[in-house]
């Protein structure tokens, strides 16, 4: 399961999945949200995502002034112009079909590691979100739940702390309450103990109103499925720990 961003790929499958939708489309210079400029945007944009990734390559061989290599902020604002345009392509697709297009919404998921991975900030992640929780729900081999909980450890370690603060306590289904949800559960599907520990501290940490009801759950979980004894150890010490009525308060 590798999300990992690769311009040349990333740009045959921007194109391949688009394509079919600008047939009978003419273009339209005038408008910025235009698929053909949209497309034109894009190429852009992977051009400059690859040039930051080829100096990464030779970082170690060279000074980071000779280089020019990018900061924080230039990673984080690179990475959010191209989920921008993305998320333009993506409405486009949906007005002129009335559906998403999945495979459209889930190259934000190489975009975005390509975020974490340079050192940036996630500032949006409604699409990734969205993506990581279909995967989630398709994915069954333990093994690449441990992949997918990893990939999802490093969208939470990469969201910047406006989304962390997670003001919004009043929408259940806000994306930070999402994706440290789908962490625990992934996490707790994949049977590796040291994993799902990782993924109920992270809980514990940033979702501290809903931790109780999610070690509950787990525990009826255990019966219903059937988990390993080593799995049922840790959602049972957590649920002793954090799941009465006196503590997370």
């Amino acid at each position: 399961m590798d999300f990992s961003f690769n311009a040349a790929t990333f740009r045959d499958l921007f194109h391949n999945t688009v394509s079919p939708y600008l047939a009978g489309e003419a273009a339209d210079t005038d408008d910025v949200n235009s698929p053909h400029n949209l497309l034109v945007a894009m190429d852009q944009a992977i051009d400059v995502m690859a040039r930051a990734d080829a100096d990464n390559a030779v970082r170690n061989r060279m000074s980071a002034e000779s280089m020019g290599v990018l900061e924080e902020k230039d990673i984080s604002q690179i990475g959010q112009y191209a989920l921008d345009i993305l998320e333009a392509m993506v409405a486009w697709v949906q007005n002129k079909t009335g559906e998403q297009n999945r495979e459209l919404l889930r190259l934000s998921i190489p975009l975005s590691l390509w975020v974490t991975r340079h050192g940036g900030k996630l500032s949006q992640i409604d699409m990734l979100v969205n993506s990581l929780a279909g995967f989630a729900n398709e994915v069954t081999e333990p093994h690449l739940l441990e992949e997918l909980a990893g990939i999802i450890r490093e969208v939470i370690d990469a969201t910047d702390e406006e989304i962390r603060r997670d003001l919004e306590q009043t929408n259940m289904m806000r994306p930070w309450r999402i994706l440290n949800l789908n962490y625990g559960i992934v996490a707790t599907r994949s049977h590796n103990p040291a994993l799902i520990e990782q993924a109920y501290d992270a809980l514990i940490k940033n979702l501290p109103s809903d931790a109780r009801q999610f070690f509950r759950e787990g525990m009826q979980q255990m019966d219903i499925i059937g988990y390993p004894d080593e799995v049922r150890e840790v959602v049972e010490r957590y649920n002793k720990m954090w799941g009465s009525e006196d503590v997370l308060h």
